[in-house]
């Protein structure tokens, strides 16, 4: 074998961080991410630098071809537990009853924090007994936005009313507790009648027209949902205004 066909030694192929000074613990748990400094002291004094150093070099090899499993074959080892698992294998029986002492417990592989469980509704209610003790604070402004087309319309005087059905939302953020198993709920709709003259029209015209209502919620005595719509505009003329504006605009 000639000496370009050799292979490397651990000096040549450890990583920068430990090949200009010489190995430390600080340096051994900050390429290996391991928690456990007290067994990698252990190491270090035990098998000496050397040895430890070819240790850290094959669980860097390893780690680069994929890394270990455990030994139930469930996930694959740390960094840290690769390295403890190849010193156990190299050490000598008196090394390694030094390192490993029988009965004790293998390094614990750091747990991965566990995300919070989603709000249920009965925590939710319980919630609701707590924070009822307090006076509850202001909301300088309370808005209802719906988008739809109505169903039948009631024409009257001075204002129309319909009714729209929501739809249950697609998803929600994580933490908010599921939405409940029940109907929709079905809002009933007032509109100042100038305010609908402005829309009727294009409704009418269009199949793919929707209303887009803002107004303030309410609930009646038989806590039926109700709507007093404060703005209310077509979507397609709102497309059409904005379209304008922007070809108007130098």
């Amino acid at each position: 074998m000639t000496t370009s066909d050799a292979p490397p030694s651990a000096q040549e192929t450890m990583p920068p961080v430990a090949m200009s000074n010489p190995l430390t613990v600080d340096k051994l748990a900050d390429v290996l991410h391991e928690p456990n400094i007290p067994l990698l002291r252990q190491v270090l004094r035990v098998l000496g630098v050397d040895r430890t150093a070819g240790l850290l070099v094959e669980t860097l090899q390893c780690e680069a071809t994929g890394g270990l499993l455990t030994k139930d074959g469930t996930r694959r080892r740390t960094p840290g537990g690769t390295f403890f698992h190849l010193a156990r294998q190299q050490a000598r029986p008196r090394e390694r009853a030094r390192l490993f002492p029988p009965g004790a417990a293998p390094p614990a592989a750091p747990r991965t924090p566990q995300a919070p469980t989603a709000l249920t509704w009965e925590e939710a209610h319980a919630m609701l007994q707590i924070i009822a003790t307090e006076p509850p604070g202001e909301a300088r402004t309370m808005k209802l936005t719906l988008i739809g087309r109505p169903g039948k319309v009631e024409v009257r005087p001075t204002c129309v009313i319909f009714r729209l059905q929501g739809t249950p939302p697609g998803s929600l953020p994580k933490g908010l507790p599921p939405v409940p198993a029940q109907p929709p709920m079905t809002w009933t709709v007032i509109v100042a009648l100038r305010q609908w003259n402005r829309v009727k029209d294009s409704l009418a015209a269009h199949q793919d027209d929707q209303l887009i209502l803002d107004g303030y919620p309410l609930l009646q005595s038989n806590d039926t949902p109700m709507m007093l719509v404060q703005s209310c505009v077509s979507l397609l003329q709102q497309r059409a205004q904005k379209q304008a504006q922007a070809e108007t605009t130098p």
